[in-house]
């Protein structure tokens, strides 16, 4: 069948598949690596397939309805977003409308989380796929195809012809990801890897996953709890390094690789025999990865992981309270924030620092604590948001259960420009607060002096960082003076 996999126009750059789906201050733009992952197993099926990626390639919305048409898609795999999804189910009811006939699935975690309020704002849709779906997906074609029935496709939830709302048996998750193609081989068949940019990492880099799942229990994390669960799974440490290596092959331009794992080190042996496994075959391209900061481990661990290719950790610190970090259920501790940073920088690998205000038992004083963790551990770079809770998340439950959501219109998860929002009123501090104190720390982070010089000596010693710091700074730059809502970030007494 021919096959549309679509992450539909919204925003420029707007990234549906981050944590927090946003256009970020820092241009950071994600792959859409579950849309691509589902992507290649269609075409693993055989069938005729195309990916477009909308707010990458800024297209109109009208091209896409005058690109179906012409092209005669069968079927539309459409990824959503929370702040998105009432555009998104805009253009599939209008697909439908203008192609009878069509089949329309929505993909992603805000449909998952909430299938029956997602079907009770389209008049169209009738299938919507609960939590990974690269398998959901390949047996809803079949079906299509009357080679399954739909109420035989694990996963699927759908409206019958007499609009009643099915839930099919769960999918299981993927225990073999060895099974899955490249995910790297589908961005090279259809995306421009150039219009991807982690502010982070070196660019131009390519993204993809070693492992799924989260055995962590955060609040706020949205993808265990929603789509791709808590029970972790590892490709093999074979495909991996096969995967490595596609991608020196066949992206020359690549600086850099982004390991989108949840949580990059948790099984501390398997992590070593990856970084063995990359020093053998010669590894030349640097890696970054999600990591927390508890990881037990001394610091010839990490200078191998450094030999193996390691440039740098993206960490979730989230707060420098401790009983806030309790009550998210963290499980960890704000003191093993620094030992973690000092034995990382001693082996050479730079951290970029998430930091997160707004849970549900903050104060102002534990906001500055949050800020004055960052200034004290200073990462090679740092981002600060206010809590955005998704639906299907124990803090979005929490938040509304407390009478906290200032509104449950989901477009205002972001601003009209669609930066970060949040929505949550805390009892002392209003969702507008929030915001307005990450723009702060954000300016109070980066207009240091010490940080300055700092990151002057790094672009005059790397080419590579120089040209990443500079693309990162014209976007970011632009928000530090006039913040979030058009003024100046207030000041907040230290």
């Amino acid at each position: 069948m021919k096959v549309l996999f679509l992450n539909p126009p919204f925003l420029p750059r707007f990234s549906r598949e981050q944590r927090s789906p946003a256009v970020t201050k820092s241009g950071t733009f994600y792959y859409p690596k579950w849309l691509s992952y589902a992507a290649g197993v269609a075409i693993k099926e055989g069938h005729d397939v195309m990916l477009i990626d909308g707010p990458a390639e800024s297209c109109p919305v009208r091209d896409i309805f005058s690109y179906v048409r012409e092209e005669g898609f069968d079927a539309v795999v459409c990824d959503t977003s929370t702040p998105s999804i009432v555009n998104d189910l805009g253009i599939i009811d209008r697909l439908i409308d203008e192609n009878p006939g069509i089949f329309i699935i929505a993909v992603g975690r805000h449909v998952s989380a909430m299938p029956e309020e997602t079907f009770k704002m389209s008049k169209s849709l009738r299938f919507i796929a609960k939590g990974e779906y690269d398998y959901i997906v390949r047996d809803w074609l079949k079906a299509i195809e009357g080679r399954l029935a739909f109420s035989e496709v694990k996963g699927l939830i759908w409206r019958d012809d007499n609009g009643k709302i099915i839930y099919n048996e769960p999918m299981p998750l993927i225990e073999d990801l060895d099974e899955l193609p490249f995910v790297t081989s589908v961005y090279k068949r259809f995306l421009n890897i150039k219009d991807y940019f982690y502010g982070h990492s070196l660019y131009p880099l390519v993204v993809f996953d070693t492992s799924r799942g989260c055995p962590y229990q955060c609040d706020f994390c949205a993808y265990p709890q929603t789509f791709s669960g808590h029970k972790l799974r590892f490709r093999s440490i074979e495909n991996v390094v096969a995967e490595f290596k596609y991608v020196a092959e066949n992206f020359p331009e690549v600086k850099s690789i982004m390991l989108e794992d949840d949580t990059f080190i948790v099984d501390i042996k398997r992590t070593e025999k990856l970084a063995e496994a990359l020093i053998k075959v010669g590894n030349k391209i640097p890696f970054d990865a999600n990591s927390r900061y508890d990881v037990d481990a001394d610091l010839e661990f990490f200078k191998k992981l450094k030999k193996a290719g390691a440039r740098l950790f993206c960490v979730g610190f989230e707060s420098g309270d401790e009983y806030v970090l309790k009550k998210m259920h963290k499980g960890t501790s704000v003191y093993k924030a620094k030992p973690f940073v000092e034995k990382c920088r001693k082996a050479g690998i730079m951290i970029h620092g998430c930091f997160m205000v707004g849970n549900l038992d903050e104060t102002r004083e534990s906001m500055q604590k949050t800020l004055d963790l960052a200034i004290e551990i200073m990462p090679d770079t740092a981002q600060f948001f206010p809590i955005m809770v998704y639906p299907g998340t124990r803090a979005y439950a929490e938040a509304k259960r407390r009478g906290w959501l200032a509104t449950e219109d989901f477009s205002k998860w972001i601003t009209e420009e669609g930066l970060h929002n949040s929505v949550v009123n805390l009892p002392d501090i209003s969702h507008k607060e929030l915001v307005e104190f990450c723009d702060y720390a954000r300016r109070r982070f980066y207009t240091r002096p010490r940080y300055l010089l700092y990151k002057l000596k790094q672009s005059l010693a790397n080419f590579d960082e120089f040209k990443r710091n500079l693309k990162g700074f014209k976007t970011l730059a632009k928000y530090l003076w006039r913040g979030t809502f058009g003024a100046r970030p207030k000041q907040y007494a230290n």
